[in-house]
């Protein structure tokens, strides 16, 4: 709980969240690339592609607040 208590504003949110799906993103990168299991890989890349929607959607709202939609 640490990690949110200091996040104020919905753009500090926006930020952290997206360096959290990127760290995801890559972590599940790092292990599709290193696992022989085909199963395994084959979940770590479904996972990988959901942490990728996360970042666009993240970007998007982002933009979208930077633009005063938010």
């Amino acid at each position: 709980m640490d990690e949110v208590s200091g996040l104020m504003t919905a753009q500090e949110i926006l930020e952290a969240s997206l360096m959290k799906e990127e760290a995801a993103y890559r972590f599940y990168d790092a292990v599709m690339n290193k696992t022989k299991v085909d199963f395994v890989k084959e979940l770590v890349a479904q996972l990988r592609a959901e942490e990728q929607k996360h970042i666009l959607l993240i970007k998007k709202k982002l933009a979208d607040l930077n633009l005063g939609r938010g």
